[in-house]
């Protein structure tokens, strides 16, 4: 079959030549500048591209002359030991056939208009003939070179194995046959086509592995050819096989099959990865060119990739890896494009390759909350480095961005929930399974411990061990496992203070180094760490350890800064309190007082204290630089004098009790004098009070004692409701008493009695209902435990702010012993 090929002289322009020779010319400086814009962005789409360009198939071949120069001879084992030379004689044909002939199973034993198909083929069992070894070597020969296995290291693990001799005698029906009864042993099926006699009969095979609508593909006439000449044709399997009508003669046909010494798909997989290929051709020279400026950013910038990426080498319709890899040669070119692509990178094994199974946990129930998981892991590539070793059961659940090529075909076969029925030559019935595909793993070799982060305690069990042997060979491995638990995206709960223990074991086996520095910031850019670092107390204690440890990396504070600045961005000001207390307690002085004039500098963005800040922030603020005691006597004077300022503003006493004191005043007071008295068992040694909290402490309590001895509001009774008011209420009896007492600024006191009714009206209490601001009492019989008086009073709120004001002036008095 000749072929032309392409000669691309400019790239970027996409433009192609025809010539008549077999050579394709690349530019390298096309290529390079092709390397130089791989970056974050595009190189997802870069690598799906190089994908797209491989088209091959081997089933496009089609039908081919076989390369055999010599006559075609049989021997039959009945027959004696006399060679026939083919084309065979109808009258032999028939002899054969009685002699060793077994009728061979139809698929369509009706036809379309429901008449039975008479059967008119026969199988001769291979171990009844024998062939020349040059004939069976031809064959093989063509075979092997038509699927790319005749390279040194492939060709002993794969040979060809004579299965049957099939004659088709006349017939008058169109026939379908299933040549291999025995599915899932042989990779594939090799039909030769001998020399005949025979007229129609032609022959096409169904490929049911295709996903086009025209499934039947690849007729063959072999009268339009040659019908002298031997042809060979390779095809899958699980193929089945369709003979026309013949009119007269037999035609003849040999079926070997493709068997393989590897006793696993993974071993399968290995061996092709391993293979050296070298008629790789100028195509596939420049997709290894792109490929490997893909794998070079990855490896500078591991960072900005994913943790692993997926490749399927399996077609959704095949339900079995090896017709994809034999038949659809793009997954098979992928296979050996990557690992030349990987082999050619500066350090081998920086990349490791996986062979693998993608599945869906729940394929066949409910798919809403399903997960995407790899199982069976085989490394493909060698290096000396440690390696994990994975048993067959581990599974390790994949993100779609993780996937790259095919996904929606995948997610589209499990969605179909069981496949497609097919019946084989012997009755049987086989449910093509789609829940399994098969798929390359490629992820660096730092994060090779993302495959076991589907259980984040079996993770830390690995890295508690490491740091457990006396050994500091395993202290990089540890590093890079931790690195791995905070990159990974697929675990919803960290304990980040067994992270930081982990790294101050590691800070105290290794030092400070570049490596344990980056992971530190990847901590800190945490999401899950920003978010706990003001409200975890655990997290707080080991992190005052780990500023312990690292103060003296002046980058640690720049670092951690940068780490308090965007937390406290989105934590103000709901948890400005929880701040204030992860500042008091931090332990290192230096590194706190940067932190809280970061706050400060947040907070009082302009000069002077803004009208927006609230009253809740100033407290908190005061209660913070007191307990601190690193500011000026002044600063803080300014900041309790500003704060007595806003509570004046408010002129009504009920406000300022509620709103001010109740609030803010009085729990900012108590948290202070608490603060300071443990900051004292701390450090066994007496601290005074600030004149800040002494001034606000005064204020408080001389307000108090004013409100006390005092009447809060007018003395007079209020009227509850208006005289329009009034008339709305209930006229029934009970209620015509409250009307009155409601409206009557001189009465401040309203009582029923309950002891001959024994119980209030309904109609009262549903009226009572709807003034909240009375207070109502019941008194009841010592005897008998029944009420026996109602008491209404107006003056209940007022009585509440007065029982307010002394529960706060005996805080005060009592804060010594809070």
């Amino acid at each position: 079959m000749a072929t032309t090929t392409a000669i691309a002289m400019d790239i970027n322009d996409n433009e192609d030549i025809v010539s008549n020779t077999d050579t394709l010319i690349y530019d390298d400086e096309d290529i390079q500048l092709l390397g130089d814009e791989i970056n974050d962005n595009n190189w997802r789409y870069a690598f799906q591209e190089v994908l797209d360009d491989i088209h091959e198939n081997k089933l496009d071949d089609g039908t081919r002359l076989l390369s055999y120069d010599n006559p075609c001879k049989i021997r039959v084992k009945k027959l004696g030991n006399t060679p026939y030379t083919f084309p065979l004689s109808n009258a032999l044909c028939s002899r054969i056939i009685c002699e060793h002939g077994i009728p061979l199973s139809l698929i369509n034993t009706y036809d379309f208009c429901g008449t039975k198909v008479t059967n008119s083929a026969w199988e001769i069992d291979h171990s009844a003939i024998d062939f020349p070894l040059s004939f069976t070597a031809a064959i093989q020969s063509q075979a092997f070179e038509q699927l790319h296995l005749n390279t040194s290291d492939l060709n002993t693990e794969f040979y060809l194995n004579l299965d049957k001799l099939i004659m088709f005698g006349p017939c008058s029906q169109t026939k379908v046959y299933n040549f291999d009864e025995k599915l899932f042993i042989y990779l594939a099926t090799v039909l030769v086509f001998l020399p005949s006699y025979y007229t129609g009969g032609n022959y096409r095979f169904i490929d049911d592995n295709d996903d086009s609508d025209d499934v039947h593909r690849h007729t063959f006439n072999q009268h339009e050819s040659d019908n002298s000449k031997p042809f060979i044709l390779i095809v899958p399997s699980d193929c089945q096989h369709e003979i026309e009508p013949i009119e007269k003669g037999f035609k003849l046909l040999l079926v070997y099959h493709l068997v393989s010494k590897t006793s696993s798909t993974h071993e399968f997989y290995s061996l092709l990865s391993k293979s050296n290929n070298n008629s790789m051709n100028i195509q596939n020279i420049f997709l290894t060119q792109r490929l490997n400026h893909i794998f070079t950013y990855w490896e500078k910038n591991l960072d900005k990739m994913p943790s692993k990426i997926l490749i399927p080498i399996q077609h959704s319709l095949d339900y079995t890896p090896f017709f994809s890899m034999l038949f659809r040669d793009k997954y098979r070119t992928i296979l050996q494009l990557i690992t030349t692509t990987l082999k050619q990178l500066s350090s081998s094994s920086s990349f490791l390759i996986y062979s693998a199974i993608l599945q869906q946990d729940e394929p066949f129930g409910n798919t809403t909350d399903s997960r995407l998981l790899i199982n069976n892991l085989k490394l493909l590539n060698t290096t000396n480095d440690f390696i994990l070793d994975l048993n067959i059961q581990h599974e390790r659940t994949v993100i779609p961005n993780e996937v790259l090529g095919e996904l929606h075909m995948y997610i589209d076969a499990y969605e179909q929930s069981g496949g497609r029925q097919q019946t084989l030559a012997n009755g049987n019935v086989v449910y093509r399974n789609y829940s399994k595909f098969h798929v390359l793993v490629i992820i660096p070799y730092e994060y090779q411990w993302d495959l076991l982060l589907d259980d984040y305690s079996f993770a830390c069990h690995h890295v508690s061990y490491m740091l457990s042997l006396p050994t500091n060979s395993l202290n990089i491995l540890c590093l890079n496992l931790l690195e791995c638990i905070l990159r990974n995206k697929t675990l919803s709960i960290l304990s980040f203070d067994q992270l930081i223990r982990y790294f101050i074991q590691l800070y105290n086996r290794i030092g400070l180094t570049t490596k344990l520095i980056q992971s530190l910031k990847i901590l800190f850019q945490h999401k899950q760490f920003k978010d706990e670092l003001f409200s975890n107390k655990i997290l707080h204690y080991w992190l005052n350890r780990l500023v312990e440890c690292f103060h003296s990396w002046p980058m640690f504070s720049m670092e951690f800064l940068d780490l308090f600045r965007k937390s406290i961005s989105t934590s103000m000001p709901t948890k400005l309190n929880e701040i204030v207390q992860f500042l008091l307690q931090f332990s290192h002085k230096t590194l706190r007082t940067l932190l809280i004039n970061t706050l400060l500098r947040h907070i009082f963005k302009r000069r002077g204290l803004p009208r927006h800040i609230l009253l809740s922030t100033c407290c908190s603020i005061l209660h913070l630089l007191i307990v601190d005691g690193s500011y000026s006597v002044d600063a803080l004077l300014t900041l309790a004098y500003n704060i007595i300022k806003r509570v004046r503003k408010t002129s009504l006493a009920n406000e300022i009790l509620d709103k001010s004191f109740k609030m803010y005043l009085i729990p900012m007071l108590i948290n202070i004098y608490r603060d300071i008295k443990d900051k004292e068992k701390r450090i066994h040694s007496k601290i005074s009070l600030s004149p800040a909290f002494i001034l606000i402490y005064e204020y408080c309590l001389n307000t108090l004692n004013y409100y006390c001895i005092s009447t809060l509001s007018s003395s007079s009774p209020l009227n509850i409701i208006s005289m329009n008011e009034a008339l709305l209420i209930c006229p029934c009896t009970s209620c015509a008493r409250l009307q009155i007492f409601l409206i009557d600024p001189k009465n401040s006191t309203l009582i029923y009695d309950l002891s001959l009714s024994l119980t209030v009206d309904h109609c009262l209490r549903h009226t009572l209902s709807k003034f909240p601001m009375l207070s109502i009492e019941y008194k009841h019989d010592p005897c008998t435990g029944r009420e026996q008086t109602l008491i209404i009073s107006k003056y209940g709120y007022e009585q509440e702010q007065k029982q307010l004001c002394f529960h706060l002036r005996r805080l005060l008095l009592q804060l010594h012993q809070i």
